[in-house]
């Protein structure tokens, strides 16, 4: 079910533009990894990201508690409670700090999204945006080698442009890398203390989660409860995503390399909804077939750069 601006907008210069765009702030972030080595345009991108997701997230959350309130004082409110938001993560810079507003604009961004494309354009428009993004994530990690780069800059600045978690590993050190003696009397876990005396040296290991790892499963999930008006789709959605995360987690603990995650998110959401069109009513065999290829491509392609990243890591 579409709303009648879908009747007047075009999808095809909807995806036009939209690709240009993401051209151009490619470019844009590539020259600024490249020249800027600052702090006030992560900075100032942080506070636009951090505003602009919870801004929506809170106007749906206040227009539910008071369903009378008028347009202005909303609007004015929720500004008010994203710019809060901003401050105390300002004020709180730490990684739990930083995963708790990431995942709050990450919903609210998701919502808007998925409302605002969805009912305009159709449930069509959305997946084959995640199925450009998927595309575009793989080409930012392997081909063009920005995004490992940018990751990194948010995380050295704790930006809330993602979620993770640190955890220690010990690996085998060689001379040059083992502890000084004075180092490892300061170790209080005697097994550890044991392994590193043995030649093991102790790493920080860490997962990290982009937003948009967020945002585009809950742009999906939204727009089809939104179009459709199904529960079950959107769980669909939402279980296939989660099912996504979870191997992409363990591919990072695996090859312990930067990995595109929105490639097997979008193959493992393609598989839910192949399997909602088989089960549906009545039954969408043509659906389901579209969907069953498209996370059959996605996952010979996160093989294919799987045994390449082997390779690579067993060559070094």
């Amino acid at each position: 079910m579409a709303s009648a601006n879908a009747q007047s907008s075009n999808p095809v210069s909807f995806v036009f533009w939209l690709a240009v765009d993401i051209i151009i702030v490619i470019l844009m972030v590539m020259l600024i990894l490249r020249y800027y080595h600052g702090d006030l345009f992560f900075r100032l991108l942080e506070g636009y990201v951090v505003i602009f997701g919870s801004f929506f997230l809170f106007s749906i959350l206040i227009n539910d508690i008071l369903p009378t309130i008028s347009l202005i004082p909303l609007s004015v409110l929720s500004l008010l409670l994203a710019i809060f938001l901003l401050a105390i993560k300002g004020r709180y810079n730490n990684p739990a700090m930083r995963n708790l507003i990431t995942m709050i604009t990450s919903i609210g961004a998701g919502v808007f999204i998925g409302i605002s494309i969805g009912v305009s354009f159709g449930f069509l428009i959305l997946y084959l945006l995640i199925a450009a993004f998927a595309i575009y994530d793989y080409l930012a990690v392997f081909v063009l080698k920005f995004m490992i780069p940018l990751a990194k800059e948010a995380s050295n600045r704790n930006l809330a442009f993602m979620i993770g978690s640190s955890d220690m590993e010990l690996v085998p050190g060689n001379k040059k890398q083992r502890m000084k003696e004075v180092e490892i009397s300061k170790i209080k876990n005697p097994e550890i203390k044991a392994m590193v005396k043995r030649g093991s040296v102790p790493v920080v290991s860490s997962v990290m989660l982009g937003n948009g790892d967020i945002i585009l499963p809950m742009t999906l999930a939204v727009g089809a409860y939104a179009i459709y008006a199904s529960a079950f789709m959107s769980i669909m959605i939402i279980a296939g995503a989660g099912v996504g995360l979870v191997v992409t987690i363990l591919l990072l603990r695996r090859y312990k390399v930067g990995l595109p995650a929105i490639p097997p998110l979008f193959a493992f959401i393609s598989i839910a909804l192949a399997i909602f069109s088989l089960i549906s009513k009545p039954f969408e065999i043509l659906n389901a077939a579209i969907f069953a290829t498209a996370s059959l491509l996605s996952i010979i392609a996160m093989l294919f750069t799987l045994r390449k990243v082997g390779r690579s890591r067993f060559a070094s």
